[in-house]
């Protein structure tokens, strides 16, 4: 009768639809990511503000914004401009009005156009933000400069 017994329990299993396992097997899966540090910058335009005070030079301000993917340190150069040696031109007389960008307030320390050469460097908060101000002034009077629509493109160069 014993036999018998038997024949019922794997008939059983095998309709129940449940596999039977014999053993188990363990394996590891290694699981990575790369985040490569990045930086993406905004330049707002640089607008001089012409004071008509006798002898005075134009000046004006501008936002250099920095967004990274968490804190980053940055350098910041501002090349020479289109026109080179940071000259803005009157493209409907051709004359040129220099200009100078400055990393302070007061307009003393220069912002460099060379890596490492009077650049403003930094580090990005927590949330990989970073707002810089550009302080420009023309080097010539305005009151002296004849009248137009000067304008130039300068570069920003981020390196992180």
């Amino acid at each position: 009768m014993k036999p018998l017994l038997a024949l019922p329990a794997v008939f059983v299993a095998a309709a129940s639809g449940g596999p039977a396992w014999a053993g188990q097997a363990n394996a590891i899966m290694q699981v990575r990511a790369t985040v490569v540090e990045s930086c993406s910058a905004n330049a707002h335009p640089l607008e001089f503000a012409l004071d008509t005070g006798p002898g005075a030079r134009a000046q004006g301000q501008a936002a250099v914004e920095l967004s990274c993917n968490g804190p980053t340190a940055y350098e910041i150069a501002l090349d020479a401009g289109q026109n080179g040696a940071r000259q803005m031109v009157d493209p409907a007389s051709g004359r040129m009005l220099a200009y100078e960008i400055y990393s302070d307030a007061a307009r003393t320390v220069r912002w460099g156009d060379a890596l490492g050469v009077d650049t403003v460097a930094g580090m990005a908060d927590l949330d990989g933000k970073a707002v810089l101000t550009a302080y420009g002034a023309t080097l010539a009077s305005a009151e002296r400069t004849v009248s137009g629509t000067y304008s130039d493109a300068v570069v920003v160069t981020v390196n992180f």
